[in-house]
């Protein structure tokens, strides 16, 4: 699934929209927590940070996040936050003096891969994390 422009066999586990209030990204991080499986613990807390940042990006920088999308296509776990600017994110080295610009930074470090996709009413930014079911031999 790495880096298909929305990833168009995988199964979606979550597509909910999304609305600008600053409980959004917790909400968003519990609906995909309910979602994922027996998974490692890591790869867990690791995709549910990535996904509590891109909802957080989409409410601070874009004011206006549309919809969160986790799928799953084997292994792998996507997550696709759309919002209405064609702005793409920055990752930038963190620093003692600013108060944000922290999270593309995290889940440049986290995500296995990234990437934006500019459309007719603005972007999807997209996370994924090879996160295989505990037990599954296909996994």
């Amino acid at each position: 699934m790495a880096g298909r422009a929305g990833a168009p066999h995988a199964l979606p586990l979550v597509d909910v929209q999304l609305s600008v209030d600053r409980n959004i990204p917790a909400q968003a991080r519990r609906a995909a927590d309910a979602v994922l499986g027996d998974i490692e613990p890591n790869t867990r807390y690791n995709f549910l940070l990535i996904v509590s940042e891109l909802v957080a990006n989409a409410v601070l920088h874009s004011r206006s996040p549309k919809r969160l999308r986790v799928l799953r296509d084997g292994a792998v776990l996507r997550t696709e936050v759309h919002d209405g600017s064609i702005e793409p994110p920055l990752v930038l080295t963190p620093s003692p003096d600013r108060q944000h610009g922290r999270g593309m930074f995290l889940v440049d470090a986290f995500a296995d891969d990234w990437g934006v996709e500019v459309n007719a009413s603005g972007k999807v930014v997209w996370a994924e994390v090879d996160a295989p079911l505990r037990g599954d031999p296909e996994g």
